[in-house]
């Protein structure tokens, strides 16, 4: 299954999922040397985001999410890519600044694709693709 979407920042990435209903802010959501959420308030709490392909409603969080971004792409510890639904200026400029794909979806992506499915990403061109899904999975 293909979806189109905007590009927020161009590139190619693929791998694991991770779905979560909650705005993401890189500033205190991921720890940039390791890529684990250490939140224990946010349901992937100890999960990696490292390779992962982030799905999220939006961003939040404030100018230092650049910074934070920026320092988990050095590290190799950020998401491979992000597909948001409605981006907002923070976690735009984060993705550019740390040169990660990322896409803007119009449908509601969390009916479609779940923690665990295989996604490949073409943000250049504004498309996912489902490679797998993963019926299975959980936080």
């Amino acid at each position: 299954m293909k979806i189109k979407g905007r590009c927020l920042n161009p590139g190619i990435a693929e791998g694991e999922a991770i779905v979560t209903s909650i705005p993401f802010s890189f500033k205190g959501e991921i720890d940039p040397k390791t890529g684990i959420i250490p939140s224990p308030s946010h349901e992937f709490f100890g999960h990696s985001l490292k390779g992962k392909i982030l799905i999220c409603p939006t961003g939040k969080g404030s100018s230092e999410n650049t910074n934070v971004a920026y320092e988990a792409k050095a590290y190799g510890s950020a998401p491979a890519a992000i597909i948001v639904q409605k981006i907002e200026p923070v976690l735009g400029a984060a993705v550019i600044v740390a040169d990660i794909p990322a896409v803007e979806v119009s449908e509601d992506i969390f009916k479609v694709i779940k923690t665990g499915d295989y996604i490949k990403v073409n943000a250049s061109e504004g498309s996912i693709e489902i490679a797998t899904h993963n019926y299975t999975a959980s936080p």
